[in-house]
């Protein structure tokens, strides 16, 4: 979050006081714009903040994305008297009915497409992340390594290939191979570890 000097009206988002024109506030786009003292000083109430912006944002692109799909069917299902009359469909010739109800109908493919981009797009956005997230997956892909990692036993590492475990460090692992090639010693992130099928 940063500083800033508020140039529209406002409200908090924590505690709802007015913000005035001209007054400090800690701001940041994702989050919001608080009060001084009333930003969020932990990764949870950051992530809670976080989330109660992306849900609305979210909620909007399925409505917005529903719309669309409902204009779309409604297109698509018109005319149904001559939807499968396959002479009026596959007749030669340019019969301008005909031309506006394909226009139409791709307008309505199009919609459908974006409605689909916007209902993942809202899925995306449910998904908030804050700083130290990634930290905690790695810590926990290293303990799930940890629990049956041994020395002496052959692994896959992601960027090395296969090697025998040396040395088992608290992050890393001493992964060691003498082959016809050459000899090699790399530590390697516990997290890029694999056993050898």
């Amino acid at each position: 979050m940063r500083k800033i000097a508020v140039k529209y009206t406002g409200s908090c988002s924590k505690c709802g006081a007015d913000l005035p024109v001209g007054g400090q506030a800690m701001y940041e786009k994702t989050t919001g714009i608080f009060c001084l003292g009333c930003e969020p000083k932990d990764s949870e109430e950051t992530r809670m903040f976080r989330q109660q912006k992306a849900d609305r944002k979210a909620d909007r692109l399925d409505d917005w994305a529903s719309k669309r799909v409902q204009t779309a069917n409604q297109q698509l299902n018109s005319h149904p008297e001559i939807r499968h009359d396959w002479a009026f469909i596959t007749q030669p010739g340019h019969i301008p009915f005909r031309a506006r109800m394909f226009k139409a109908d791709d307008r309505a493919f199009e919609s459908l497409a974006k409605a689909n981009s916007m209902r993942a797009r809202a899925n995306s956005l449910r998904n908030v992340r804050v700083k130290g997230d990634a930290d905690k997956r790695r810590d926990a892909r290293r303990e799930s390594v940890r629990s049956w990692l041994q020395v002496g036993m052959t692994v896959n590492t992601a960027h090395f290939g296969t090697g025998k475990v040396l040395k088992i460090n608290k992050n890393t692992a001493k992964i060691g191979e003498t082959g016809q090639s050459r000899a090699y010693t790399v530590n390697v992130e516990l997290s890029f570890i694999t056993k050898v099928e």
